[in-house]
């Protein structure tokens, strides 16, 4: 990289510059004022002679003394070291002081002569061909008393005398400009010091400030505009320490409440390298949390569902939920991951971040209940049915018994019947507990399956006299466990019968939007309080125990219709008034193709 010269480097040669120039116009200006100064001094003496001269021959021009007149020009020109030359109209030299006019040509052509002879003062400055030396030429008219022009007087003296007296001139002013540029040279130095010197201090205190120490004061400064930079850099050092503190108070606030989490917290950049990872993150992925900052995900993760679950929420920028098998060695973690996008100020996406929790001592609690709750209900199944047999038995006509007795044997055969449901019910939501999302799915017909269901209801509804309703396209084909979707559809419809009056109507409707299916069914029921709707789904929550007591439901119904969605990765949602009715809404996704371990899910 070019090295970049410093602002002295970048001011000074400008001030030379600038300076030279300026002495030098100054000189020339000085020089050219002396040399004209003497030029006019020497013409305005040069014509003085010429007038002085003029006025001693106009006699002599009166009596045609030729003669005389040249003699006189050489006599003046001896005392004054001048040349003098008299040229008539016609150019014709009747005297001069340096050659015999009657050798000398015709001046005519002179420009001095010319202006001369036309009324005017002339000069001219050249090189004489007679004397062969640089001369400056002055000529005036003479006049009559009519005003006619009887002959023009010239004078003439070297322009080297001139040349003489400037050259001491000269060299004194080349010897000043020379001192003055010098000293000039001298006080830019110290200007452009003057300048750059607190300019150096402050982007020394500017360097400071950027390592942190805050605490550095610029000094006064003696010019306003660089003491009004020098307070401006103080008060941004003493505002950036105030927010520095604030900014690691904060830091430190959110270390902590990082540190105190239960829940591992990873920050990963769009090149997929940690930003950020808390203590539980650390443990969690096996890894120091204090040594992986802007290390690539890749080299410290090494199992590959936990490394595309990050990239995938890094890529979508979409928000993601998954449970995850984690390999760790030689055991395996079952992690709840949760992702999203991180935004910067801008909006723009700088990463993402990975919410983790460690469920796996959860997940082995739940199969240990579902465990038990199958083998539990397993071996209840034995005994009552053996029940339920010696009660059918019982009340054979074969056996004759009391009224009273006859009714004691209705009652166990009722309720025995009822815990028989409640333990077929507790079977099925264990099946589908196990059954997860590894679950059969071929395309079917969603009317065909809903139809199924309505007859399961059929004899129900037609004893309270109740009229189902469907709205479902003939071509609508989904991809489902038609056996479980058809199980949900009858809890939902007997639901909707049991808590509806007679003659009351049900509506069944299908819509397909997009990737998803939704199936709705209305009833002009009883309706649920808003207080009862957040728990209904739960196990063996009633709404009102007396009512479901009697149209003898088990409690669990709705719950095995959750799970059941869920399997499909779908939700189901609520929505009634009381005294009104209800709609249930169940809302299944396109299924996408996963490679997993399919297990019979007909329960």
């Amino acid at each position: 990289m070019k090295k970049k010269k410093k602002l002295f480097w970048f001011l000074l040669p400008s001030y030379w510059i600038l300076t030279a120039v300026a002495i030098v116009a100054i000189a020339i200006y000085v020089f050219q004022s002396m040399a004209n100064l003497n030029e006019q001094t020497l013409e305005t003496d040069i014509k003085t002679r010429a007038l002085m001269l003029a006025d001693r021959i106009s006699p002599l021009l009166d009596q045609n003394a030729e003669e005389q007149i040249n003699q006189l020009c050489q006599q003046q020109g001896k005392k004054t070291s001048t040349r003098f030359t008299i040229v008539l109209p016609n150019g014709r030299v009747i005297g001069d002081s340096n050659a015999l006019p009657s050798e000398m040509e015709n001046h005519s052509n002179r420009f001095e002569v010319q202006q001369a002879l036309a009324g005017e003062l002339g000069k001219s400055l050249r090189t004489s061909q007679t004397l062969e030396n640089e001369l400056l030429y002055v000529a005036v008219p003479l006049f009559d008393t009519n005003g006619a022009i009887r002959c023009a007087v010239r004078a003439s003296l070297p322009i080297t005398a001139i040349r003489e007296q400037l050259r001491p001139m000269t060299t004194r002013v080349i010897m000043a400009t020379i001192i003055t540029g010098f000293i000039a040279m001298f006080v830019c130095i110290v200007v452009v010091r003057r300048i750059t010197r607190p300019l150096q201090t402050m982007s020394q205190a500017a360097l400071k400030f950027a390592e942190g120490e805050l605490n550095h004061r610029v000094p006064q400064q003696d010019v306003d505009e660089l003491q009004h930079l020098s307070e401006s850099l103080n008060r941004m050092s003493s505002q950036l320490s105030d927010t520095l503190s604030t900014i690691i108070k904060q830091r430190n606030e959110q270390n902590a409440v990082l540190k105190s989490m239960d829940e591992g917290v990873l920050a990963i950049d769009t090149n997929n390298r940690i930003i950020h990872a808390n203590r539980v993150a650390g443990e969690i992925l096996g890894i120091n949390h204090r040594e992986i900052k802007k290390t690539s995900i890749n080299e410290i993760v090494k199992d590959a569902e936990m490394i595309n679950f990050m990239t995938q929420v890094t890529k979508d920028q979409q928000r993601c939920n998954r449970e995850l098998e984690f390999q760790q060695e030689e055991r395996i973690k079952i992690i709840q991951a949760s992702g999203r996008a991180l935004w910067n100020s801008t909006d723009d996406s700088i990463g993402a971040l990975i919410v983790m929790r460690d469920v796996t001592h959860l997940r082995h609690l739940e199969k240990v209940k579902t465990d038990f709750v199958a083998n539990v209900s397993h071996e209840l199944k034995t005994p009552i049915t053996a029940i339920q047999g010696f009660v059918e038995t019982l009340l054979s006509d074969e056996w004759k018994h009391t009224k009273s007795a006859r009714r004691f044997l209705e009652i166990i055969r009722q309720q025995s019947g009822r815990l028989n449901n409640i333990v077929d019910d507790l079977l099925t939501l264990s099946r589908l507990e196990q059954a997860d999302t590894n679950i059969i799915r071929k395309p079917n017909r969603i009317l065909k399956v809903v139809e199924n269901a309505i007859k399961i209801v059929e004899l129900q509804a037609s004893d309270k006299k109740i009229k189902v309703e469907t709205d479902i396209p003939k071509k609508i084909e989904w991809t489902i466990n038609a056996p479980l979707i058809e199980q949900a559809m009858v809890n939902l419809l007997s639901n909707a019968v049991k808590y509806s009056d007679p003659e009351k109507k049900i509506v069944i409707q299908v819509i397909e939007e997009q990737d998803q299916l939704s199936i709705r069914i209305t009833d002009k029921g009883y309706g649920i309080d808003q207080k009862n709707l957040n728990r209904l789904f739960e196990r063996f929550y009633r709404i009102d125990s007396g009512r479901s007591s009697k149209q003898g439901g088990t409690g669990l119904g709705l719950s095995i219709v959750k799970h059941i969605v869920q399997t499909h990765q779908g939700i189901i949602k609520v929505e009634s008034q009381e005294g009104v009715g209800s709609t249930f809404q169940i809302i299944l996704p396109a299924h996408r193709e996963e490679p997993v371990n399919q297990q019979d899910s007909s329960v």
